[in-house]
């Protein structure tokens, strides 16, 4: 498993990419205790494919796309630059 980030040089982001199921569980689980109030998970289409957007305050500030094999991620890719979160919505269920 691999994650990348692009954080387009305006916000923080991984400088390499992270690999290693239990390196990548680990990156995420630092993200999920960085979290504050009025931040929450959304379910989102990316590039047709499953993926999440967190939302803060309804504004877009990350986007992981996440590719599958097997039934299983085999990558996460997190956008958080904010120029490429402009159309970034919500999936509707």
């Amino acid at each position: 498993m691999t994650l990348t980030s692009d954080g387009g040089g305006v916000v923080s982001s991984a400088r390499r990419p992270v690999r290693g199921a239990d390196r990548v569980a680990r990156f995420l689980l630092g993200l999920l205790a960085k979290a504050r109030p009025g931040q929450v998970a959304a379910r989102v289409a990316v590039n047709g494919d499953d993926g999440l957007v967190v939302l803060d305050r309804d504004r877009p500030i990350a986007v992981f796309a996440l590719t599958t094999g097997r039934g299983r991620i085999v990558r996460v890719d997190v956008v958080r630059a904010p120029d490429k979160l402009t159309r970034v919505l919500p999936a509707q269920e």
